[in-house]
């Protein structure tokens, strides 16, 4: 397992990359957009195809239907390799295509993650990882390169925990977002409301790290896109809806971030949902 091609050299691909070059790796990286790095060591490839003979290929695309897509294009280059797909996918395009590829006698393993650029830069991704025990044994060197590795159960359940957990940060920035707005009307100091918060039970992702870092600083620049979000959240909300009885926040979860969408448009940070409390 020395050789991996790496397709998807966007904000994450492109620091995640480079650390399996660092770990000794030779890595041949393909992006839609023709995106070179520089002094990474990867080396650019023209064409999926060419990527085929690769002992691993790792995707990190915008969605499953982008990973469909691509597979299928290394299926008709007669590729053996092994399959990582560290997108956020849906899980029921995962199964899909994880019984597409069985019957080609060929392996996928869903391992998406979470921790965001400035985890990815560091290797301290937390990853996800869904598929075949033995099969994820050969390749879990290489994920570990990239993060904390955890498994979550069979083909598909890597990508189910993903969404509901991006689902859980979703509600949390909402509803962080919703008392900082609340308490500045009230005459709360912005740092008081955040030291106070965070030693209190209310503390959450969004009130340690995002909160002052993007939202207060105006900023909102986290390198992670409302688009991304709503996508994630529409994907765990059906599994909600479709696998358990009661659904009683995250068909609102979505809503909010859908009329956040068109009110701040597709190229919109994440965090940038706090605009929409003041408009």
């Amino acid at each position: 397992m020395e050789n991996i091609g790496f397709i998807g050299l966007g904000a994450m691909g492109s620091v995640m990359a480079p650390l399996l070059v660092k770990a000794g790796y030779k890595v041949f990286g393909f992006d839609i957009r023709k995106k070179e790095l520089e002094d990474s060591g990867i080396i650019n490839v023209r064409n999926v195809s060419d990527l085929s003979d690769k002992d691993v290929i790792i995707f990190m695309l915008p969605d499953g239907k982008e990973v469909s897509k691509t597979a299928e294009e290394l299926i008709k280059s007669n590729t053996k390799s092994i399959m990582i797909d560290m997108s956020s996918s849906n899980p029921e395009d995962t199964m899909v295509l994880g019984k597409r590829l069985n019957k080609k006698n060929l392996t996928l393993i869903d391992a998406p993650v979470s921790g965001g650029v400035a985890k990815a830069k560091t290797g301290e991704l937390m990853i996800m990882v869904g598929g075949d025990l033995h099969e994820i044994k050969k390749v879990i060197k290489i994920l570990q390169v990239m993060g904390k590795v955890e498994m979550t159960g069979p083909l598909g359940s890597g990508h189910a925990m993903k969404s509901l957990n991006n689902y859980v940060s979703a509600a949390g920035l909402i509803a962080s977002l919703e008392a900082l707005n609340a308490a500045r009307k009230v005459g709360i100091d912005e740092e008081n409301f955040l030291r106070i918060i965070n030693s209190s039970t209310g503390k959450n992702n969004s009130t340690e790290v995002k909160l002052d870092k993007f939202v207060i600083s105006q900023k909102f620049n986290s390198g992670f896109s409302l688009n991304l979000m709503v996508k994630d959240v529409s994907i765990a909300n059906g599994l909600i809806e479709n696998l358990t009885k009661e659904s009683p926040l995250s068909k609102n979860v979505l809503s909010y971030l859908n009329s956040s969408l068109s009110f701040l448009g597709q190229e919109a940070d994440h965090t940038e949902v706090y605009k929409v409390l003041n408009k």
